[in-house]
């Protein structure tokens, strides 16, 4: 009897290690499933779903962010790629580095401003480029992602804020 009890809780013990297991991949699939979505959410509220997908989708920290956090990365992605432009760039650069201080205290107005005045400043460079020269920027494919990073980083701010 000793022995037919012990194999029935060595069973149960199996049993629920085995079960303990689904759930704990359900639950990260689950997980993993749910901010894919919300990246797909936030996205969905840009006017340049595509740019934002694969801008967010290629930074590692998307997989455990919030909206906040997605707002962080989308901003810091614009930094970036306002900083490998060009010097002429530099306003628009410090427009999107203040507002990151703007953004960790919650000062959402100053944050439109400044990532709005971030994008007249590429904008004038553009028009600037295109007033000494009769062709097309050198930069226009640039300014144009930059644009849109900018744009997509407001969108995320404003559902969320």
């Amino acid at each position: 009897m000793k022995m037919a009890s012990r194999k029935a809780l060595n069973e149960l013990i199996a049993s629920f290690c085995l079960l303990s297991s689904f759930v704990l991949l359900g639950t990260s699939t689950r997980q993993i499933n749910q901010q894919r979505d919300l990246v797909s959410f936030a996205c969905n509220n840009t006017l340049y779903v595509e740019e934002c997908l694969s801008s967010l989708r290629s930074e590692p920290l998307n997989e455990t962010s919030d909206l906040r956090g997605l707002a962080s990365i989308a901003l810091n992605l614009s930094i970036a790629h306002g900083e490998e432009t060009k010097e002429e760039y530099a306003d628009a650069v410090q427009n999107l580095e203040d507002s990151v201080h703007a953004l960790r205290i919650r000062y959402y107005d100053k944050v439109n401003t400044l990532v709005s005045a971030a994008m007249t400043d590429s904008d004038t460079c553009e028009d600037c480029f295109g007033e000494t020269e009769e062709r097309e920027s050198s930069l226009t494919e640039r300014n144009q992602y930059f644009h849109k990073l900018c744009s997509n980083f407001l969108s995320i701010t404003n559902l969320h804020f």
